[in-house]
């Protein structure tokens, strides 16, 4: 096992009489593809928006690298390197994919909203805004503006901003809805590159995707924790086949 980079104990969320989340306790090993599963209505995106500070938890906490981030704002969980894309592309169409780039790397640097900063920022930034562009592919498309891209490719826009923040984790929430055969494959081989160098934990409905990507996957059903596991436990659990994957997903 290695050291946990996130962890939740007791992790709950109400919305009035609805129990979205219940008492969700789960350790995401740092370097490892973690997976969330489950049938819509789950709670997966609910504890996807716990973990990025998107909502505040009923009960339970948090930590990050060991640290209480329970009440931490989403902002300042950017600044300690958690990074999130959203199930709806969340872009600036009428930037360029180099200028929503900047705008993620300026988002990460301390006093990134005063008016006057030395012209090394700026250096810094273009550089972390570039780099971001070429991890996600986008590079050759630098100059375009956002609202021109393919759908994939805004994917891949989305998590470059993402990674222009710097992260060390990486929570992504269906990053290949609604793409076709070929953009999946895409984004696909980029969130292989990513996990060389980052935690990710995402939630996603492509299971031939998730199975080749993730290394351990978390099954959720009614807001509960049904199984946590490897690949081929959950995939070989009967009690998971029966809530969730079907026999045609089974080890």
């Amino acid at each position: 096992m290695r050291e946990p980079i996130l962890e939740t104990r007791g992790l709950s969320r109400r919305f009035g009489g609805l129990r979205a989340v219940s008492a969700v306790s789960l350790s995401f090993e740092a370097g490892v593809v973690h997976a969330i599963l489950g049938p819509n209505g789950a709670g997966k995106t609910t504890t996807i928006n716990l973990l990025s500070g998107d909502l505040p938890p009923s009960e339970g906490t948090i930590l990050y690298k060991g640290r209480d981030i329970t009440a931490l704002p989403v902002h300042a969980r950017v600044h300690l390197g958690i990074g999130r894309s959203y199930q709806k592309t969340n872009i600036f169409p009428e930037l360029t994919c180099l200028e929503n780039c900047r705008l993620g790397a300026q988002a990460r640097l301390p006093g990134w909203l005063n008016l006057v900063k030395p012209a090394s920022r700026y250096g810094e930034i273009g550089e972390r805004a570039e780099r971001a562009l070429a991890l996600c592919g986008l590079e050759a498309r630098a100059g375009a503006a956002a609202g021109t891209l393919s759908h994939g490719e805004k994917r891949q826009l989305e998590i470059g901003m993402t990674l222009a923040t710097g992260p060390d984790l990486l929570l992504l929430d269906e990053p290949l809805a609604g793409m076709g055969i070929e953009e999946s494959r895409r984004v696909v081989d980029l969130l292989k590159r990513l996990a060389t160098d980052h935690t990710l934990i995402l939630i996603e409905h492509d299971m031939d995707a998730v199975f080749s990507i993730a290394e351990r996957i978390t099954v959720m059903v009614n807001g509960a924790v049904l199984e946590t596991g490897s690949v081929e436990a959950v995939r070989a659990s009967p009690a998971v086949q029966a809530a969730y994957l079907g026999e045609e997903h089974a080890a």
